[in-house]
């Protein structure tokens, strides 16, 4: 074999070696694997010996099972001069994310290639289809009347505070006077005339000129 043959084997031997040391050598590590590396390797845990997070869910539920518990609810309209007014509310606060039915429904589509199965809005339990609208809280007083919260700043509490005694206006009464003019109202509705209705919600405001 010549001198060049016998560069030319040596030179073939030398990709062949480097290319069985690229397919052997291990493929470089993530960032994620890197971290995950790292935090397999911390010893010194603290493994928790008591219930505190099961204990609050227990005691909140057993609170939001009780329809007779109340709770003062202190809420405000998020500007300097409004008012901090605290009313009782029966049971607990519900929120809009709760619904009777899922909120979504399997179907089956025929889309060509791209044919399976997709999740599609369902109806509401009031046969609607409701979209995404805002999120709302709301509840009701041991009277039965509806309060909302929506986009307002709630602080609840199972005892009416010091704070909120003393510092807020804590609305307990319906006023008897607009709450019978609205009854009225409402069977002016309920009988389909709706120019009477709102002539006597009128009345509600007339005093206050």
């Amino acid at each position: 074999m010549n001198k060049k043959a016998l560069g030319v084997v040596i030179a073939a031997l030398a990709v062949v070696g480097l290319s069985a040391c690229e397919e052997g050598a291990p493929a470089p590590k993530t960032e994620r694997q890197q971290v995950e590396e790292q935090a397999s390797e911390r010893a010194g845990v603290y493994i928790p010996q008591n219930d505190v997070e099961f204990n609050n869910y227990n005691k909140a539920q057993e609170l939001y099972d009780n329809p007779s518990s109340i709770i003062w609810c202190t809420t405000t309209w998020g500007n300097a001069s409004a008012p901090l007014v605290t009313v009782p509310v029966a049971g607990k606060l519900t929120s809009s994310s709760v619904s009777y039915f899922p909120n979504q429904e399997k179907v089956t589509a025929d889309l060509g290639e791209w044919n399976g199965d997709m999740l599609v809005e369902a109806r509401s339990v009031d046969g609607m289809y409701h979209g995404s609208p805002g999120p709302y809280r709301f509840g009701f007083t041991p009277g039965g009347q509806y309060v909302d919260f929506t986009n307002m700043p709630t602080f609840c509490t199972t005892a009416l505070t010091e704070f909120q005694r003393q510092s807020t206006e804590v609305s307990i009464s319906n006023d008897d006077v607009s709450a019978t003019i609205q009854e009225q109202a409402e069977t002016a509705l309920q009988s389909g005339d709706a120019d009477e209705a709102q002539r006597l919600l009128e009345q509600i405001t007339e005093g206050d000129e």
